[in-house]
């Protein structure tokens, strides 16, 4: 069980890896993957759209006022389960179309729109850093965090002199031991109570940590932080971060 987690862990860090990597069509398959699994879940559960008991025909498809609707009301703090129950459509379903949404949203293809974003950091290799995530209290920004899949390395910068709201409290200079106990301090615990039942309702078949994150933003229900990711995905027929 244990060596099933560690190949599905190895496979989240590798989705992960900059564009035009060898593994970016494994990325692009994984992700069609995804896509085709919740959309063929939806079809055998929303049968109230095709007029029939036995769900058969066109599966239901949320409007952007719809989303966007469900996205603020989960935001309030209403559950998937809730929320898929009154529009009708799966839980898996749902949750892959917020993830979706959000991830659209914070996908930046060009690279000088990167390098603008993270213009505080100088690393030689600014485009191996396929990640930022940045970790908030309410809407104040407390550390960026920049991660390098390809060779599990991270920079940050904090933002704030509070060190009980930095990601890391008083490390400056902390290694990808630390990065991987911080993601899992934003999860609720591999030990939770009917865990299946909560991987489920996200639409996760396995517990990782940074999946889980890309679900929840971090939220606990203890403080008000959460974590804000933006994605490195160019466009390697426009502009470069190499010049």
């Amino acid at each position: 069980m244990q060596h099933t987690a560690h190949v599905a862990g190895d496979a989240v860090w590798r989705r992960h890896l900059p564009a035009g990597d060898a593994d970016m069509q494994r990325l692009d398959n994984f992700k069609n993957s995804y896509e085709n699994k919740f959309e063929k879940q939806d079809r055998k559960t929303s049968g109230n759209v095709s007029g029939n008991s036995r769900g058969a025909g066109r599966k239901r498809r949320l409007s952007p006022e719809q989303l966007e609707q469900i996205r603020q009301a989960h935001a309030e703090g209403r559950t998937i389960t809730e929320l898929a129950k009154e529009y009708g459509i799966s839980r898996q379903a749902l949750s892959g179309y917020l993830n979706e949404s959000r991830e659209e949203e914070n996908v930046i293809k060009s690279a000088s729109k990167w390098r603008k974003l993270n213009r505080e950091f100088t690393p030689e290799h600014l485009e191996r850093y396929s990640m930022r995530m940045d970790y908030m209290c309410r809407e104040e920004l407390c550390t960026v965090i920049l991660i390098n899949f390809r060779d599990q390395e991270i920079l940050i910068r904090n933002h704030t002199m509070d060190v009980i709201h930095r990601a890391f409290g008083i490390k400056e200079k902390p290694d990808w031991k630390d990065f991987e106990d911080f993601l899992e301090d934003r999860c609720f615990p591999r030990t939770r109570f009917h865990l299946e039942v909560v991987l489920s309702d996200l639409g996760l078949d396995f517990y990782d940590p940074l999946s889980i994150i890309e679900k929840t933003q971090g939220r606990m229900a203890e403080d008000k932080q959460w974590i804000r990711i933006w994605y490195f995905r160019p466009d390697r027929r426009g502009d470069t971060l190499i010049e």
